[in-house]
C-alpha cells in the first residue's frame, strides 16, 4: 500500500499482476495506487494476459485449463501450466473493454495497446500471451465533475448503446467523480413521441450498465408528492405535483437528477446527444471550467457543435444573450444552488417553462450569463425525433461519430444533418480497396488476414473492415490492430448482425467513393498469399481487365483453377471463387433487390449473388491461375446446411441475367 508522501514517477510499470486478482475491490485498489504513483506528466504501463487469445489453449509458454464454454465478455478464473517448470498458476480473464472501463474509473486512459507475438502450437496460427496498455493519468488538480445523463422510458431500445457511447466518448483525458443516469418513470404521452415506452426493458438495460461498471448509479425520479413539491419549492419558489412542464417536457426528473449529484460541477446531457471526439487529448472540461472561473456570473457553459475551427466562448450571440443549452452543458453546482429559487410561474398547476427556459428568463433580466463556444476537438450532435424511427440506421451513425467521421453537412449544425450515405465513412478512394467482413472470426486468423494486407507492396491500397456485431471481442481487437493504419482503413462496427452480403453492399456502395476503384473482397478469417498479390492483380487491370477471378489454395480440398465467363450462371462456372476483384461501378450497377430473396438479404452463398452479375456485365473479366488466396473452411457444412445453400444458389442463378455494361452507362466521377 502507498504511504503518505510517497514519491510520484514518470513511468509506472505493473506487469502481470492485474490478471491474477479475482476480487473487484482489490483490483480497483491496485489501479488507484497506480494512478497515485504516476506524476502528472507520467505514464503507466500495464501488462496483462491477453484476453483476445483466451481460447488459444497451447502456446510456447503455457497450456491453459479453461472452464467449460468460457465466454469472452465474462470475468472468471482459470489455471495455466507453465511449459518450462510444469507448475500451475491461477489467472483471471477480463475482457479488453472491462480493463478499459476499470482504467477510466481509476483516472487512467488508454493511449495505446500492444500485444506480444507468439504461436498457437496446435494450429500454428499467430498467438499472443500478453497485452500491454500504455495509460495516461488524469490531471490531479481537484476538478470534480459529475456526469448526469437524462433518459425516459421511450428510449428503451437505444439507451444502453447511447449511455455506453456517451461515457466512452466523454471520459479522457479526465474522468468523472460519478456517472449517473436519471430516469423519468413517466409512461407518456411524450412530446415528439417516436416509440412506445417499455419500463421493464429500460430497467434491464440500466441493470446491465450498472453490472458492467459503465455507470455508478441509476436514479429513478420518485413519485412521492411531498418530494416533488419540496423540490419545486427549492428550485422555483412554488409548489406543484405535476412532473412535467406546460409543454410536456421533462421537469421534475431533471431537477431530481441535479439534486442527486455530488460533484463540484455537473455535466448534464440528454441521452440522445452524439459526442464527437476528434482529439482525445482535448481537455474540454478544464476549458469549460476556465470560463466559469473568468466570469463569476457564468451559470452554464454549453458543449459546442461540430465545427472546422475553434470559436471563442461568448455570452451573447446575434440575437442577444445565449440561451441555456438544456441538451448538454456544464454548471457549477454550488453557484447554481446559491441563486435559487428561479422564477417560473404556474399555469393550471403546471409550470410554464422547462428548467432551462426558466433560467433563460433569469439571465435576460439579470447579470448572469450562459456561454457557448469552444474547441471542435469535442462537440455534440443532437438527434431529432424524426431520425429515430428506425434504430438501426441512426445507431450506425453513432459508430461513425465514434470513429471521428462527420460529413461536411454536419459542420455548423446542431441537429443531425446529412444522409445515412453521407455518414458512411471515412470514404475510401484509393485505387485498390480491400473489403473485409467477419463475425466472431478467430483472433489469430483475423490477425493473419490483416498482416497479409499490410505486407502488400508496390500498390496504393485502402480497406473497409466490417465487424458484424461479434461477441468474442473482435471489434475491440480490430480497433487495436488497425490503430497504425487509421489513415487508410475505415473500421465499421455493427450494433447488430447484418450479414456478409449487406455489409459488402454497404462498404462498396456507401464507403468506397470512386467508381473506378478496384474492390478486393477478403473474408476476415482468410489471407492473401505473399506480398505481391496486389501487384499481380494490378497487372491484369493495367492490361484492360475490369474484373478478375481466382485462384485460391484450399486446405480441405483441391480448388478449381478455371472459370467460365461465357456462362456465369452455370453451377460449375467458378466465377465466384477467391480471389475476387472488380471495378466498383460494376457492383454499383447491380439492382439491390437481386441481393435479396423474398425480401430478405441473402445470407449464404453471398459471393454468387454479386459475382455472377458482375461477370455478366464485365467487358473484360480475367482468370488469374496463380494461387493468391488462402481459404481455410472453419466448420464443415452439415447436410441440411448444404441443401439450404444449394437452394439459395438455385434462386440466385434463376434471377434475370445482366447485359454487358456499356461505357456510357458508367459514371466515373467520384461521389
Amino acid at each position: 500500500r502507498l504511504l503518505a508522501g510517497s514519491s510520484r514517477f514518470d513511468a509506472v510499470v505493473c506487469s502481470r499482476v492485474l490478471c491474477t486478482i479475482p476480487g473487484r475491490q482489490e483490483f480497483e485498489a491496485v489501479l488507484r495506487d497506480l494512478r497515485r504513483l504516476a506524476s502528472g506528466s507520467g505514464e503507466v504501463f500495464v501488462a496483462v494476459c491477453n484476453p483476445f487469445y483466451l481460447t488459444t489453449t497451447s502456446t510456447e509458454l503455457v497450456e491453459k485449463h479453461l472452464p467449460e464454454d468460457p465466454r469472452y465478455e465474462d470475468t472468471f478464473p482459470y489455471s495455466k501450466t507453465v511449459a518450462v517448470s510444469g507448475g500451475r498458476r491461477m489467472e483471471v480473464h477480463r475482457s479488453y473493454d472491462a480493463y478499459r472501463r476499470a482504467f477510466a474509473k481509476a483516472g487512467l486512459f488508454v493511449l495505446e495497446a500492444r500485444e506480444s507475438d507468439g504461436t498457437d502450437t496446435l494450429s500454428v496460427l499467430p498467438a499472443s500471451e500478453h497485452l500491454v496498455f500504455r495509460l495516461s493519468p488524469a490531471p490531479s488538480d481537484g476538478l470534480r465533475v459529475s456526469l448526469l445523463i437524462k433518459t425516459c422510458l421511450m428510449e428503451w431500445q437505444t439507451i444502453e448503446r447511447l449511455v455506453r457511447h456517451q461515457v466512452g466518448q466523454l471520459e479522457g483525458p479526465r474522468g468523472f467523480v460519478e456517472r449517473i443516469v436519471v430516469v423519468d418513470p413517466s409512461e407518456g404521452p411524450f412530446p415528439r413521441q417516436y416509440d412506445r415506452p417499455d419500463a421493464k426493458a429500460h430497467r434491464a438495460a440500466m441493470e446491465r450498465l450498472l453490472e458492467d461498471g459503465v455507470v455508478d448509479r441509476v436514479v429513478y425520479a420518485p413519485t412521492d408528492p411531498k418530494i416533488i413539491r419540496s423540490t419545486y419549492r427549492r428550485w422555483f419558489g412554488a409548489e406543484s405535483v405535476n412532473t412535467h412542464s406546460d409543454n410536456g417536457q421533462q421537469l421534475f426528473a431533471t431537477l431530481f437528477g441535479f439534486d442527486s449529484c455530488s460533484g463540484d460541477y455537473v455535466l448534464q446531457l440528454d441521452c440522445d446527444l452524439l459526442i464527437s471526439r476528434t482529439d482525445r487529448r482535448h481537455d474540454y472540461l478544464s476549458e469549460m471550467r476556465s470560463v466559469m472561473h473568468r466570469d463569476p456570473c457564468a451559470l452554464f457553459v454549453s458543449l459546442d457543435i461540430c465545427r472546422t475551427e475553434p470559436v471563442p466562448y461568448t455570452s451573447k450571440g446575434p440575437g442577444g444573450d445565449w440561451r441555456v443549452e438544456g441538451r448538454g452543458c456544464l454548471y457549477d453546482r454550488r453557484r447554481l444552488q446559491s441563486i435559487l429559487p428561479v422564477p417560473n410561474e404556474l399555469r393550471n398547476g403546471l409550470f410554464a417553462h422547462a428548467w432551462h427556459r426558466a433560467f433563460d428568463r433569469l439571465i435576460a433580466s439579470s447579470g448572469y450569463h450562459s456561454y457557448r463556444g469552444g474547441n471542435p476537438g469535442t462537440s455534440f450532435i443532437h438527434v431529432p425525433s424524426n431520425r429515430k424511427t428506425g434504430a438501426g440506421g441512426w445507431l450506425d451513425i453513432v459508430g461513425a461519430v465514434e470513429r471521428g467521421h462527420a460529413p461536411e453537412a454536419q459542420f455548423g449544425s446542431v441537429d443531425l444533418a446529412g444522409s445515412d450515405n453521407d455518414w458512411a465513412g471515412p470514404k475510401r478512394s484509393e485505387p485498390f480497396v480491400f473489403v473485409v467482413c467477419g463475425r466472431n472470426a478467430a483472433h489469430a486468423r483475423f490477425k493473419r488476414c490483416l498482416h497479409s494486407l499490410a505486407v502488400q507492396r508496390g500498390v496504393k491500397w485502402g480497406a473497409v473492415v466490417v465487424d458484424d456485431a461479434s461477441t468474442n471481442g473482435l471489434g475491440d481487437y480490430a480497433e487495436m490492430l488497425l490503430a497504425d493504419y487509421a489513415d487508410r482503413v475505415t473500421l465499421i462496427r455493427n450494433e447488430r448482425r447484418r450479414g456478409t452480403l449487406y455489409n459488402t453492399w454497404r462498404a462498396v456502395t456507401q464507403v468506397c467513393a470512386d467508381p473506378e476503384t478496384v474492390i478486393v473482397t477478403v473474408d476476415a478469417d482468410d489471407a492473401l498469399i505473399g506480398g505481391r498479390v496486389l501487384e499481380r492483380v494490378q497487372a491484369e487491370y493495367d492490361g484492360g481487365a475490369d474484373a478478375t477471378v481466382g485462384s485460391m489454395l484450399r486446405l480441405d480440398k483441391e480448388a478449381p483453377r478455371t472459370a467460365n465467363f461465357d456462362s456465369p450462371r452455370r453451377w460449375d462456372s467458378n466465377v465466384w471463387q477467391h480471389l475476387r476483384t472488380f471495378k466498383k461501378y460494376l457492383f454499383d450497377a447491380i439492382n439491390v433487390e437481386d441481393f435479396k430473396i423474398d425480401g430478405e438479404w441473402i445470407d449464404r452463398a453471398t459471393d454468387w449473388a454479386f459475382m455472377v452479375p458482375i461477370i455478366e456485365m464485365a467487358a473484360s473479366p480475367r482468370l488469374i491461375p496463380d494461387r493468391l488466396y488462402l481459404y481455410e473452411p472453419a466448420v464443415p457444412k452439415d447436410k441440411d446446411g448444404r441443401q439450404r445453400r444449394d437452394r439459395i444458389i438455385g434462386r440466385i442463378l434463376s434471377k434475370s441475367p445482366y447485359a454487358k455494361l456499356k461505357r456510357d452507362q458508367i459514371s466515373c466521377e467520384p461521389e
